[in-house]
């Protein structure tokens, strides 16, 4: 063989050799770089599995045996990491109800996937949860593996239970609310009848009445005013809760069918509490005013206002009404001598629900509807309300629209 063969041959050998050289060079990095990635992967499902928000479970597939279980659910759980790693699930106590016996987990083995959407769960200290539990099996190096979901849903099982439970109050209080309604307006048309026969009586249509049963009469009449007015004041805060106000006006003379009718309502907690009522602040004379109004729920107004005058004036006090007519309205006012409202409780005033505490004194009765009732009334008749401090006492101010106002 020549030396030029020779030569030829061995650059040919010399190529190859270098050629494969390169390609283990190659293989190597990529097998480098594989390693890298697969390292990078395992970093990141290490950090989500050990910050994850919901308890992780992983099972061997073939044995049911914890093999790894994550921070969220050892702390949820109450155990440490020993105590549970290496157990068969049917073993712990905490899953006793879904691995009572291995049927659950022979289940899981066949399905591949089990799921309770409400399964209750017990701490190590003896404290009940509620949690979703979901499960499935997958692959990991040709070696099947179990993982468990676990999700605490005590909380939103809560804020369910809660909405339900405000569901039947509601359902409730509007049962209610149409009983109040419904028995505030059956009893009101006996209570008038009966009144109108009482006040004959008085009169002498059915004969003259001697002093002692005539005084009988008198206090029977009172009891069934102040009836009245309670069945009528429980009628109109049922119905401005549940929205069903309803405005029918009639003309009416403001004094004798208003205000005098009320302040006999009040007339013994008036009395009792030597309560002075003081005509002279722009009094209204009978017969001087006519307006069209709703006559049970003007006197909502007027017997709200002045049970809260009578209430928060306090023992002798002084209430006065009075009126100034407008071009287009009424400006009407009852004022009590009693200590102003403090201004941090004036904002809710007309609120639904909201009580004010007096100063020096116990907490009146009422549920906190009756200036709401009031302001809703007003403004179905066309008006406003609203509050007015006085260095020497209370005055809420009202307007209604004037008769003219309301032609249609």
């Amino acid at each position: 063989m020549s030396d030029t063969n020779i030569e030829n041959q061995l650059r040919i050998a010399k190529n190859e050799l270098n050629r494969r050289i390169a390609s283990l060079e190659q293989t190597l990095m990529e097998k480098e770089s594989a390693e890298a990635a697969l390292q990078e992967s395992e970093k990141r499902y290490r950090r989500l599995f050990e910050s994850a928000k919901d308890g992780i479970l992983i099972l061997d597939a073939d044995t049911g045996k914890v093999v790894d279980v994550n921070p969220f659910l050892l702390q949820l759980l109450g155990y440490s990491y020993d105590a549970i790693w290496g157990q068969h699930i049917w073993e712990l106590g905490v899953f006793k109800d879904i691995a009572a016996s291995k049927d659950a987990f022979k289940t899981l083995q066949d399905n591949e996937y089990i799921r309770y959407d409400d399964l209750p769960l017990e701490t190590l200290d003896g404290r009940p949860i509620a949690v979703e539990f979901v499960s499935n099996i997958y692959l990991v190096d040709n070696t099947k593996v179990i993982q468990c979901n676990i999700r605490d849903i005590t909380e939103r099982k809560r804020g369910v239970a809660l909405l339900e439970s405000e569901q039947r109050v509601r359902r409730l209080n509007e049962h209610i609310l149409n009983m109040v309604m419904v028995l505030s307006h059956d009893i009101r048309g006996p209570l008038v009848a009966i009144a109108s026969i009482l006040k004959l009586m008085l009169r002498g249509v059915y004969g003259k009445l001697d002093q002692s049963p005539a005084n009988t009469v008198q206090d029977l009449l009172s009891r069934c005013a102040r009836l009245l007015g309670t069945a009528e004041d429980y009628l109109g805060k049922a119905s401005i809760v549940g929205g069903t106000m309803e405005m029918k006006r009639e003309v009416l003379d403001l004094r004798q069918d208003i205000i005098d009718a009320v302040l006999d309502e009040l007339a013994d907690d008036i009395t009792m509490r030597e309560i002075v009522i003081d005509n002279r602040l722009g009094a209204i004379p009978s017969g001087s005013i006519t307006i069209s109004a709703n006559k049970t729920w003007l006197k909502a107004v007027y017997r709200n206002l002045f049970s809260n005058a009578v209430k928060y004036g306090g023992k002798g006090c002084t209430i006065s009404f009075g009126f100034e007519q407008r071009e287009s309205h009424y400006r009407l006012n009852v004022y009590n001598s009693g200590r102003p409202i403090a201004e941090e409780d004036r904002e809710k005033l007309f609120g639904r629900f909201e009580r004010i505490e007096p100063l020096g004194g116990p907490t009146p009765d009422g549920v906190g509807l009756g200036l709401s009732l009031c302001r809703e009334i007003i403004l179905e008749h066309g008006g406003e309300i609203w509050y007015e401090a006085r260095p020497d006492g209370s005055n809420f101010v009202f307007t209604i629209s004037r008769e003219d106002e309301f032609q249609a």
